[in-house]
């Protein structure tokens, strides 16, 4: 059985009790991101403004499968949840400023509730690292 390592990075927190979850876990060479938000230790980036918002979530992202040992050409799944539909423009924004063609494979869901007030996006990703 491949061994589960817990990656993290220093402006992201993890849950108090690591039995609740990891923001990113590594088993072997595959990479899962937990849905990254726009806080940034603790504070929100971009607020009102969808996308600063995703290109915060996507740094995190960048962030975590640089700590792996990975690049942002290892991301093969994203999934982005908004609080409304009409956001998704800026996530098609900021996912071409981050990724090159062809870009990682994805999942757009509007009209959702997020954890904390303020946040118009959460994105979580998967990554198969070379």
């Amino acid at each position: 059985m491949t061994e589960r390592v817990s990656v993290s990075i220093p402006n992201v927190g993890e849950p108090a009790d690591p039995r609740a979850g990891s923001q990113c876990i590594r088993s072997g060479n595959l990479l899962f991101i937990s849905g990254q938000i726009a806080l940034d230790n603790g504070e929100l980036i971009g607020p009102n403004d969808p996308l600063e918002q995703c290109r915060q979530c996507l740094r995190h992202i960048k962030s975590f499968v640089t700590a792996a040992g990975g690049t942002l050409n290892d991301v093969v799944s994203l999934d982005i949840f908004l609080t409304d539909i009409g956001y998704r423009p800026a996530a098609g924004q900021a996912r071409a400023e981050f990724f090159n063609a062809p870009g990682p494979s994805a999942t757009v869901v509007g009209g959702v509730d997020l954890a904390f007030e303020g946040l118009l996006v959460e994105i979580s990703a998967r990554a198969v690292l070379s």
